[in-house]
Formats: structure tokens, sequence, C-alpha cells
């Protein structure tokens, strides 16, 4: 069944610098498809016009039928996990934050708790309920960041670079994560080990168009094709050569 798809989506800071041009592709439920591109190819623009951060300049995005970009119904059926944890984490107490959206549904704050719980639970971070948020951890953050999407149980979730400033460790408690959720997800990152150890598909960004589609491993095994994006082999398959 197709989740999400993107006809001809386009968009331009400002009305004068293009960033994203002629995006088209469709993602099916259940699927876990990364985006791939080096610095500035647009990775982070197409998350937020998929969630309804900003509107595409042209083109069409639909989720399970609903146009997204400009429809609250749209929005609400996809959860963003940005680049930086702390821009999702400013209430007193960890469960607080994490029952945040939920909360704004008019559920009690005593089922709020609840559910809170329930989703840190699902991300191991239920120790953490009651911590204030600054006294966490890179990966304790991004572990409740991650909690504070899966709460809204919205079809699809989006993550900007989930494994970005992370310890080798905290990097690998994430991935490990990530391949329990079942739901559909789309990750954005330069992380290619981490798109290797994923598995699923790979779509490549290069300065704001799609270079190409594959599965994994596929083309993160091509070093001329990663170098014509700006990217390099995955640091795994480069110590083997």
């Amino acid at each position: 069944m197709e989740l999400l798809s993107l006809d001809q989506v386009c968009h331009t800071y400002d009305k004068q610098i293009p960033s994203l041009r002629d995006i088209s592709f469709a993602v099916e439920k259940g699927e876990r498809v990364c985006i791939a591109g080096a610095n500035g190819s647009g990775k982070s623009t197409l998350l937020e016009l998929i969630a309804g951060c900003m509107k595409p300049s042209s083109g069409n995005i639909l989720i399970h039928g609903t146009r997204g970009g400009d429809a609250a119904q749209g929005r609400s059926r996809a959860g963003m996990v940005f680049q930086e944890p702390d821009n999702q984490l400013f209430m007193p107490t960890l469960w607080e934050d994490v029952a945040f959206g939920v909360m704004h549904t008019g559920v009690s704050p005593q089922e709020g708790r609840e559910q809170a719980l329930k989703a840190l639970r699902a991300v191991e971070a239920e120790h953490l309920a009651d911590r204030p948020p600054y006294t966490l951890s890179g990966g304790e953050k991004q572990r409740a960041a991650i909690a504070s999407v899966l709460i809204m149980e919205p079809a699809l979730v989006l993550l900007d670079e989930p494994t970005a400033s992370l310890d080798p460790r905290a990097r690998k408690h994430i991935i490990s994560l990530l391949k329990t959720l079942d739901c559909t997800l789309l990750i954005a990152s330069h992380d290619l080990d981490m798109m290797l150890d994923l598995g699923g598909r790979v779509i490549f960004l290069h300065e704001g168009r799609i270079a190409a589609h594959s599965k994994i491993p596929g083309l993160l095994k091509d070093p001329a094709f990663l170098q014509r994006i700006g990217l390099e082999l995955p640091l795994s398959m480069a110590q083997a050569l």
C-alpha cells in the first residue's frame, strides 16, 4: 500500500534560491527508506516539506492520499525527529516532553504520563522519565525525541541525521532501535554505514535533484558514483579494500 507520494516537488528559498527540483518518489507502508546526500543536497528541506513545516513551491506531496505541506490532517500523519533533539525537549521532565503532543489532544495528565511511559519503554528509556532533559546524554536525548514522535502514532516517521554527533555506543543503540520500530521510516543522513545496517532502499540526492534510487547496498558499493555526488564509500567498505 502506497503511504507517501511526491510528484514533481520543487522548493525555492525566498523565491530565489532553488533547494529541490522535480522530486518524485513513493514510499510503501512498512518500508524503510534512506535519503543520502552530501551537506546542502536538500535532505533536511525534503523532510521538512513532507512534515508540513514548509510548503513546496510546486508539485504535490500526498500522505495516505492527503495533500502534505498545507493540510493539518496530512501533517498529523507524519512525525519528524529533528537533527538536534534539544529542539524537541524543553519541559521540566522527560515524560512531560514526550507527553506534550498527546496532552494537547485532551487526554488527562495521568493518561498522558501513562502513554509517555509506554513510548519511553519502546525506546528503552522509561527509567529516564523523571529526569530533566538537560541531564541526558546525546543518545538518551535522541531516544527521547523519537519517543515524543512515536507517542502520536504517526503513519510515517521522518528522521533527520539520527546518528549525528553520537558517540559509537550511542550510535549503535540508535541503529538497533530503528531496526525494531514497527512503522514506516524515511531517514535522511550522510551516515552510509548506518544505511548498510538498516537495509531497505536508498534515494540519492545531489544538488537538489534525485541522482539515483537503489536497493541497499546497491550503489552504496559504487565509489565512482558516490564520488560524483560528493560522498565516499561507507567506512566499513573502504576499510575492506
